[in-house]
């Protein structure tokens, strides 16, 4: 008997482990290098943040790409070369900036090699610079940032680092892997969809297999921008050749700013169901029946 929802098998393929040393000493020293350089030669603070987002996307992508293309299936484990990435990132960034800056006061250079060979000897150093610090806010300000507040901004950098690859790399490894074809799924946006109202409803006729009021959801009737449901069908490549078939769907609401542009908020009301193949090809059948949405842009 088949699970409602999709479940990862558990399984990783061993060239997972290749992928992951390639984004350890390649990929990941790479990134960090530009981002450290960026923030030592950026004198403006508030752009570093710019910097921090950056580093956080790109590490971020560098664990969906490792754990994608290594096709780990198992949540645990792209936690852990989540986790792994963030680590060896930040760290590698220590070293760099250490590396700036002990030899720009030092008399004999200290070379990259010495610094990765002492982890203690850096930690040590870490903490001195914690109590001094190296950096002020504005050129107004002599004092350097130190104590309680630079660690507080280690800390969002730690996040930024550890977090954003750990969430990526676990995301990915959730999505539908079809194992009959050893393959992800490929994924069709269906929509846009009057909005859903009754999520424990939709819920219910999806568990239940009761598909008759789920296919009458009507197509948005209204031409311009506004909130609607979509409909994110999980299949193989040659869409109605698979056998197995996962739905999400989203509402997505409707924001105006106050220079009237216009975003979507997408709210989750049900992720990865299986539903049987009859009915993963009348979704997309509703391809031809619905607007051709390019996916709203959701925050």
């Amino acid at each position: 008997m088949h699970n409602k929802y999709y479940t990862p098998s558990g399984r990783v393929n061993s060239i997972s482990f290749l992928y992951l040393f390639l984004a350890i000493f390649i990929a990941a020293p790479l990134l960090t290098f530009i981002y450290t350089y960026a923030v030592l030669y950026i004198p403006i603070v508030y752009l570093n943040i710019l910097c921090v987002v950056g580093i956080a996307f790109g590490l971020g992508y560098i664990a969906n790409f490792v754990v994608g293309l290594g096709k780990v299936r198992n949540k645990m484990v792209a936690l852990l070369f989540g986790l792994i990435i963030g680590i060896s990132a930040l760290y590698f960034s220590w070293i760099i900036w250490l590396h700036y800056h002990l030899n720009d006061s030092a008399f004999n250079e200290i070379t990259y090699t010495e610094l990765l060979e002492a982890p203690g000897a850096v930690w040590d150093i870490v903490w001195k610079i914690n109590e001094q610090g190296t950096w002020s806010i504005g050129r107004s300000s002599r004092a350097n940032v130190s104590g309680t507040f630079l660690t507080i901004v280690w800390i969002l950098e730690l996040i930024a680092f550890i977090g954003a690859p750990i969430f990526f790399a676990f995301s990915k490894a959730a999505e539908p892997f079809l194992e009959d074809d050893n393959n992800w799924a490929d994924i069709t946006k269906i929509g846009p969809f009057e909005p859903i109202e009754d999520k424990k409803a939709l819920k219910k006729q999806l568990e239940t297999q009761n598909y008759e009021a789920f296919l009458e959801i009507g197509p948005l009737t209204n031409e311009q921008n506004s909130s609607h449901a979509i409909f994110s069908l999980y299949h193989n490549k040659k869409r109605t050749h698979g056998n197995e078939y996962y739905l999400s769907v989203s509402n997505m609401k409707e924001r105006i700013d106050k220079k009237g542009n216009v975003t979507h908020d997408e709210k989750s009301l049900i992720s990865f169901i299986r539903v049987p193949k009859e009915i993963g090809e009348k979704l997309l059948a509703k391809i031809g029946t619905s607007a051709e949405v390019p996916v709203a842009e959701s925050e």
